[in-house]
């Protein structure tokens, strides 16, 4: 039986950049991880996530165990059981485990044992393994047939088998035990360029890369029934020089807002390689104080509700804080029950880029809806809406999902028709949202420009589009991105102004 194995390691986090190696993003560990965290649970789905020690940058700060509590409550969202183990930036392991769970000396997952090594540390951030926990390896052994899988932070490896600089003072005496009982695998951390499978016989080596340096990585390893390990490297970070644009980021204005900057985001569209960042809050949330706008009566008037609660403002005096030429400043706009666009008509000036979006149909209100009369309100919806001036449509068909209804195929060749007509870009969504292969599929066929959103309301989802390239190979598509994606110049307004 085959098992998958997530491997994070090195961290360093910190509330302060790391002046000392500026390369290292410790500042921003909690973000990543919980980005790792959430593209685990949902895409790569691992059978065990271990982490390979280094999670704070500081075992003597003040705040140390306050950050390890703050890495632990990340890590307890893992839908996989988890594996922690400490490095020598972390506390020392009594202390280490009084916020973590110290793991069972063997933790069988799948057939497969993992044991644990928390070792000596070394003149030159080396390490050495005792007598005590060299027997720990026959000990494994012991009444168990299945895969062993070692777990340590430093990386061990036959000498002069890498370039790596750390490895253990007795490693051929532990590599000879390893072999004695049939240990086919062990994963490190420590080494920040991380490297792939070393092959030594019946043994695997591997040392994850740091997660806190570009491009942010984090490993999936695919252990066989045989022995043969295959990996995986996933980053944070976008491919570079693809171009790509997050028109869909929200701000500290919106009400379902988890955590959101402004400033943080645009650090964070940096860090993950974006060309630009746009920040599109909800005009009804601008518009309407929040009792108002989740019951969605306001739909029934638009524009024109009362009572209305403007804060168009001080979304645009926020905004004007940390504009620059890396910036967009959108608006992702309501849909009323009649088609027509929530916002102000002296703003749209004031605007660069119009998201539009039907989160509410009037038929979805009902006790008792009728799909087939959700679809036709839909459409006829649709068809005056994507003539207001709105040059992207966020998450089409969204509003099905929410309702738990199918996304309705029969609806695809007419709004794709409408989206041509009016010279509109419908947006690859992945927020609470699975897009369809076969509408976008469609799109590309008929040359549609496609957007890549992140609808971000937590700043872990700043330019998370991973899902969406992945998405897009689903889609049947080979080709450079830059040919196929809608490009701010062609959608931007250019009578703007603040």
């Amino acid at each position: 039986m085959s098992i998958k194995i997530a491997v994070i390691a090195d961290l360093h986090f910190s509330k302060e950049a790391n002046a000392a190696i500026p390369s290292r993003k410790g500042e921003f560990a909690d973000i990543f991880l919980l980005r790792a965290v959430h593209r685990l649970n949902r895409f790569v789905k691992p059978d065990i996530t271990v982490i390979m020690g280094d999670l704070i940058n500081d075992s003597k700060g003040e705040d140390a165990l306050s950050l390890l509590k703050e890495v632990k409550d990340i890590v307890d969202k893992l839908e996989s059981p988890a594996i922690v183990i400490p490095g020598n930036h972390d506390p020392a392991p009594d202390k280490f485990y009084t916020v973590f769970d110290r793991p069972d000396e063997f933790v069988d997952v799948k057939g497969c044992r993992f044991v644990s090594f928390l070792d000596r540390e070394e003149p030159g951030c080396n390490a050495s393994r005792s007598s005590e926990d060299l027997k720990k390896i026959s000990k494994a052994r012991e009444s168990f047939n299945g895969q062993i899988i070692s777990l340590q932070h430093v990386p061990l490896f036959p000498p002069d088998a890498h370039e790596c600089p750390y490895n253990y003072l007795n490693s051929l005496e532990i590599i000879d035990e390893m072999k004695s009982f049939g240990l086919g695998l062990s994963i490190a951390g420590h080494y920040h360029e991380g490297f792939d499978t070393i092959e030594d016989g019946q043994i695997s080596y591997i040392a994850s890369p740091a997660f806190c340096e570009d491009p942010f990585q984090f490993m999936e390893i695919n252990l066989e029934k045989n022995g043969k390990a295959s990996t995986v490297f996933h980053r944070l970070k976008n491919p570079e020089n693809a171009g790509l644009v997050d028109c869909h980021i929200h701000t500290s204005l919106a009400y379902c807002n988890e955590n959101m900057d402004m400033r943080k985001a645009i650090k964070l569209g940096k860090a993950f390689g974006l060309e630009k960042v746009g920040f599109g809050e909800h005009s009804g949330h601008l518009y309407f104080a929040n009792d108002v706008y989740w019951p969605g009566d306001f739909l029934s008037k638009g524009i024109s509700y009362k009572p209305m609660s403007d804060r168009t403002g001080e979304y645009f005096e926020n905004y004007k804080k940390v504009c620059s030429d890396y910036t967009l400043l959108g608006m992702e706009i309501d849909a009323d029950f009649q088609g027509k666009a929530v916002i102000k008509p002296e703003r749209w000036k004031n605007i660069q880029i119009a998201i539009g979006a039907i989160h509410y149909l009037s038929e979805f209100k009902k006790e008792h809806p009728d799909t087939t009369k959700a679809e036709e309100e839909f459409l006829a919806i649709s068809k005056k809406f994507l003539k207001s001036g709105i040059k992207i449509l966020a998450h089409p068909f969204r509003v099905f999902r929410r309702a738990g209804i199918p996304t309705p195929e029969r609806l695809f060749r007419p709004l794709l028709k409408m989206l041509m007509d009016n010279n509109v870009s419908p947006e690859i969504n992945f927020h609470t949202n699975e897009p369809s292969v076969e509408f976008f599929s469609m799109c590309l066929a008929e040359g549609v420009k496609l957007s890549f959103g992140t609808d971000s309301h937590n700043l872990y989802e700043v330019g998370e589009f991973a899902p969406h390239i992945n998405f897009m190979e689903q889609c049947g598509f080979e080709g450079d991105l830059k040919d196929v994606l809608v490009r701010p110049e062609h959608v931007i307004n250019k009578e703007f102004c603040l």
